[in-house]
C-alpha cells in the first residue's frame, strides 16, 4: 500500500464513521491491514486488543507495560504469555516481512533503526496505537506519549 492510499483510507474512516467505539475498531483494523500484518494470525488478534487496551484507558493510566497488557490480553483471550509473546512477534516478521520498508517506515515515524529488524512488540503497539491517536485526534494522548517515547528514546538511543 503507497502513502497516498494510505493517506486516502485515514479520510475515508474519519469520514464514514460517526461512532467512536466503531470508529476505533475500524481505523485499529485499518492501520494494521495497511501495515500488512495478516489478518488470519491470532497475533494479529493479540495486537489489535493491546492496541485498543492501550486507546480505551484513560490518560493518566495509558503508560501501560507488559506487567499489565499481557495479563490483559490473557483473561481476555485464555492463553498464556509465552504464547501471546510468540505469536505477537511472528505477526510483526511477517508485516516486517511483507510491507515495503520505506512506506512502513515513513507510515510509523521510525527513524535510525535498521530495516531489517522488526520493533520489539510493546513498540510496534505503540506505533500503531499513536497512528491511530493521529487519525482519529485525541489531545489528551499528547501528553502521555511524548512521556512514553522519551522513556523508549532512553532505552533505545537508535530510534531517534
Amino acid at each position: 500500500m503507497t502513502m497516498e492510499e494510505m493517506e486516502q483510507m485515514e479520510y475515508e474512516l474519519r469520514s464514514v464513521y460517526s461512532d467512536p467505539d466503531v470508529l476505533l475498531n475500524a481505523t485499529i483494523n485499518a492501520v494494521m491491514r495497511a501495515l500488512c500484518v495478516p489478518a488470519k494470525l491470532l497475533g494479529y488478534r493479540y495486537i489489535f486488543l493491546a492496541v485498543r487496551f492501550i486507546r480505551t484507558r484513560p490518560p493518566k493510566l495509558r503508560s501501560t507495560t507488559k506487567k499489565e497488557l499481557y495479563p490483559y490480553i490473557e483473561n481476555c483471550m485464555k492463553t498464556t504469555k509465552p504464547m501471546i509473546m510468540r505469536t505477537m512477534h511472528y505477526a510483526i516478521e511477517r508485516a516486517w516481512e511483507r510491507a515495503d520498508p520505506d512506506v512502513l517506515y515513513s507510515y510509523l515515524g521510525l527513524r535510525g533503526k535498521n530495516r531489517k529488524d522488526p520493533p520489539s512488540n510493546l513498540e510496534f503497539i505503540y506505533l500503531i496505537a499513536e497512528r491511530v491517536r493521529l487519525i482519529i485526534g485525541d489531545p489528551l494522548w499528547e501528553e502521555h506519549y511524548q512521556r512514553v517515547m522519551s522513556e523508549i528514546g532512553k532505552r533505545y538511543p537508535w530510534l531517534n
